[in-house]
């Protein structure tokens, strides 16, 4: 699956189920741009597996930083 599906169909969860309004960027920052708590993350993680039929494991969870990041996590998930 190409990368900017990808960053797009982020987008649209981010959307829905965060209330992100604008565009979401690779260089963004989770925590830091986007403001996301806890809280949030972990919604952010649980609709991006249901979105994309993946499971994320702890070890990606904890390599993911920035948008980018999470695009290539699910990209070796939905590839793998």
């Amino acid at each position: 699956m190409r990368q900017e599906l990808i960053l797009e169909g982020v987008a649209r969860v981010a959307e829905r189920h965060l209330d992100w309004e604008g565009e979401l960027r690779p260089e963004m920052h989770l925590v830091e741009d986007l403001e996301l708590d806890s809280l949030k993350l972990l919604t952010l993680a649980v609709e991006i597996e249901n979105h994309f039929r993946i499971c994320l494991d702890e070890e990606d969870e904890a390599a993911i930083e920035t948008v980018a990041d999470l695009v290539q996590a699910i990209e070796r998930k939905v590839a793998g």
